[in-house]
């Protein structure tokens, strides 16, 4: 059952475009935060927990990991509730590869419950070329055999293949562009960021990366002072701006993937349009 719907048992609370935040007030010392949380959403101490695995729970603005955590009168608990839409869009399909728009909140593979695995049920018989994060949507590259596979790997080593993303991060960028020449886990990582839009406690950036380390860019971002949106992992402490907290997710997305195909001679340039999770906080956060 899913995050959302387990909330929805104890109380209707998604608006239309399916998320919610919740605010509660402790009143007694000492309890826990799962304890707490499952008191006040009508649902079990497995679901609460889940809400906090995922980084939906903050208490006097902090977010919050531990579900032992113990609460005091008068802080304050927040919760993000938010049904994820789970449905992939096919952007390009050749006799080779299969590239489609990754949802976030689905892992590229290695699961049973990942989109390769998922493609595969649907008949596509493709295995995956890359990777993007749990929670970073967009163009994801599929190969539909072994030899196609290893041809494209060598492309991503040799970074022949154009990576463009859209990304949102906390706070004015001053400068129209920034560069990052900083190693990720003792390896080489180059990363370009350019302002699309700035808001008032919010930045628009476009981000092209040279190289493709894990979390790269979420590294590199946070290193710059401006962390990405939603983001958990290299982000902490208090987040004082509540439309910065209510959003479920790092903003991250891959727009575009570019290369000359190794196969067929072409040059291809697969593009994928911003998702609606995306927009809304585009609108919460720049347009205040």
């Amino acid at each position: 059952m899913s995050l959302s719907r387990c909330l929805r048992r104890g109380r209707e609370v998604l608006d239309s475009s399916g998320s919610s935040f919740l605010s509660f007030q402790c009143k007694e010392d000492c309890i826990t935060l799962r304890e707490f949380l499952a008191g006040e959403l009508s649902i079990s101490r497995r679901a609460v927990k889940r809400f906090i695995d995922r980084g939906w729970v903050f208490v006097n603005e902090v977010r919050i990991f531990k579900a032992n955590y113990r609460l005091n009168v008068g802080d304050k608990v927040e919760v993000i509730a938010y049904e994820p839409d789970l449905s992939y869009e096919v952007l390009y399909e050749d006799e080779y590869v299969l590239a489609v728009n990754k949802p976030p909140f689905i892992l590229t593979n290695e699961s049973s419950q990942s989109l390769e695995s998922l493609l595969n049920r649907d008949g596509y018989k493709v295995r995956a070329i890359h990777r993007l994060d749990l929670e970073t949507s967009g163009v994801l590259l599929f190969a539909k055999e072994e030899r196609v596979f290893e041809t494209f790997k060598e492309l991503f080593r040799k970074r022949e293949i154009g990576k463009l993303y859209r990304v949102m991060v906390e706070g004015r960028v001053s400068r129209d562009s920034l560069e990052v020449n900083s190693p990720v886990d003792g390896k080489e990582a180059r990363s370009f960021f350019r302002v699309l839009e700035r808001g008032k406690i919010a930045t628009l950036l476009q981000a092209r990366i040279i190289t493709g380390r894990k979390h790269q860019i979420r590294i590199h971002l946070s290193k710059l002072g401006y962390p990405v949106v939603g983001e958990k992992v290299y982000r902490r402490g208090r987040i004082r701006e509540e439309a910065i907290r209510r959003v479920p997710r790092c903003m991250l997305h891959c727009e575009e993937l570019s290369f000359k195909h190794p196969l067929r001679g072409s040059f291809v340039k697969i593009r994928a349009s911003i998702p609606e999770d995306f927009k809304e906080a585009m609108r919460e956060l720049l347009y205040l």
